[in-house]
């Protein structure tokens, strides 16, 4: 074993690139390691081990690793040799809480849904209802697939998936750009799940709001939510360019234009062949649809109406108890799918199962977001947050600080959920302290981690869209990027203007 060791840590048999960056990640440990909490408590330092997370997502790009990594680092920041016990009595913690278990579950059943509509054959049949009436139009197969996302957002994971999947072909067959259906395809999937209650991203912020200590319910944490809607601007904005984009009036800029140059000469730009490995190094994943069954021959849209209808149903009779409606939505889809023959039960309970699978990392990602939420805390996250609110000499610049500074660190490395959980909760309590608009406050901080998610190399979204449309990440990334920058520069002036108007 320790043979093994010595040869297998040898820094020459190492690339240089991951000795460097864990030279770099074991001397900022010690640093932390070194420093007293009585400087860190209530301080900026508090934000010190993000950086070295940020360091490690861009030259890895490994979403996983270097949240681990980032976690971990800020348990020995505040913990020191203690650092392992606080990280799992934290945990502990986050597992035993009752509103994160149930959204857990919620992730995990939705998860089973989401492939049960794949499965079926339920997404290409809505997808071949659509493209059967306007497939030879550019304008309009990227209108349509803007409009599947957003319709299909109630999770920005199959509406992504399924939209790259099924639009791919039509793009391919007109001889256009798959990087502009990756593009329109990631806006709206992000965006519109943010902006709608029932969107994953919108319950999501809705169990933060009500987590904050000075919001009495989830019913109060709804009413807060709908009114930050209006001011969801970079949603909006971001929502109006990639629909002008695909109808043909905001320009092609850029290295889309080259993108839309190469397409004419019957080339791809950024195409990702079958079966080949992207940078990140994960393959193309595999079709789960069988279109030689029998059983799933003419498929009816109804397959995949009713059960997103199912779920915005049951999210209004139960009160928005999204665990509880998922449950039902998944009951009424596998009922559903077994009476019609289109699946047997086995193979119902099997898409469920699978679905789990399908959202464990997507969890695990929540626990640790949940674990640096509470040492964040430990360490006066919230007096932090409120010593800069009131060092701001006007509150009328708080709506577009806000946005600007967490689109920043949120462009490095998105943190999409995490960010939510760290900053709502505490800002839901600061805010109306310094007498702030709350709502347009919330609308920036939910606007800058749609920013990211959308204009953010590492993204996890980004990787996903990228992958449905069979493109490679880093041509995605430049080829989008104008339109987000520019989404993002009219929504950081559309605060700066409410903020003097509306505070």
């Amino acid at each position: 074993m320790i043979k093994r060791m010595i040869y297998y840590m040898n820094p020459k048999r190492i690339d240089q690139k991951m000795v460097k960056l864990w030279i770099f990640f074991l001397l900022i440990n010690v640093i932390f390691f070194l420093l007293p909490q009585r400087m860190i408590e209530g301080s900026i330092l508090i934000l010190a081990p993000l950086a070295g997370l940020f360091v490690y997502a861009l030259v890895t790009k490994d979403v996983m690793s270097s949240l681990f990594l980032g976690t971990f680092s800020m348990y020995i920041l505040w913990y020191k040799t203690g650092a392992v016990q606080g990280f799992f009595d934290d945990l502990q913690v986050v597992l035993a809480d009752g509103e994160n278990i149930e959204m857990y579950m919620s992730f995990f059943l939705s998860g089973g849904i989401i492939i049960a509509l794949k499965r079926s054959g339920s997404t290409k049949a809505f997808t071949d209802f659509i493209t059967s009436r306007f497939g030879k139009s550019e304008k309009m197969v990227l209108g349509a697939a803007g409009i599947y996302a957003g319709a299909s957002s109630i999770d920005d994971y199959v509406s992504a998936l399924t939209a790259g999947a099924s639009f791919t072909p039509l793009i391919d067959a007109i001889q256009k750009p798959r990087l502009a259906l990756a593009y329109v395809i990631r806006t709206f999937s992000i965006c519109v799940s943010a902006i709608l209650p029932f969107g994953a991203w919108g319950y999501f912020i809705i169990y933060q709001i009500a987590a904050a200590d000075n919001v009495g319910s989830r019913a109060e944490a709804v009413g807060i939510f709908l009114q930050a809607i209006p001011f969801m601007f970079y949603a909006i904005i971001a929502c109006i360019v990639a629909i002008l984009f695909a109808v043909g009036i905001v320009p092609k800029i850029g290295p889309m234009k080259k993108a839309y140059q190469m397409a004419k000469e019957g080339k791809q730009m950024g195409e990702l062949k079958e079966g080949e490995v992207d940078e990140d190094g994960e393959e193309e994943e595999e079709e789960e649809f069988d279109e030689n069954d029998e059983r799933k021959q003419n498929i009816s849209v109804w397959n995949l109406i009713l059960p997103i209808g199912s779920i915005m149903v049951a999210l209004i009779a139960t009160g928005l108890d999204c665990y509880l409606a998922f449950g039902i939505a998944a009951i009424f889809t596998g009922l559903l799918y077994i009476f019609q023959g289109i699946m047997t039960i086995s193979e119902y309970v099997q898409c469920i199962v699978d679905g789990f699978l399908d959202m464990m990392d997507m969890v695990i990602i929540l626990m640790l977001g949940y674990s640096i939420q509470e040492i964040m805390y430990t360490m006066g996250m919230e007096a932090f947050v409120e010593n800069v609110c009131h060092a701001i000499p006007f509150v009328t610049l708080l709506p577009v600080l806000i946005f600007v500074f967490f689109s920043c660190t949120e462009y490095l490395y998105s943190l999409n959920y995490t960010l939510y959980q760290i900053a709502v909760p505490i800002l839901m309590v600061v805010l109306p302290r310094v007498g702030a608009n709350v709502p347009l406050c919330l609308g920036a901080l939910i606007s800058a981690g749609l920013f990211g998610a959308n204009a953010c190399v590492v993204s996890d979204l980004g990787v996903l869209s990228a992958r449905a449309c069979r493109v490679r990440v880093y041509e995605q990334y430049i080829t989008s990027q104008p339109y987000f920058i520019i989404s993002g520069i009219l929504a950081a002036i559309g605060y700066l203007a409410a903020g003097f108007l509306l505070t």
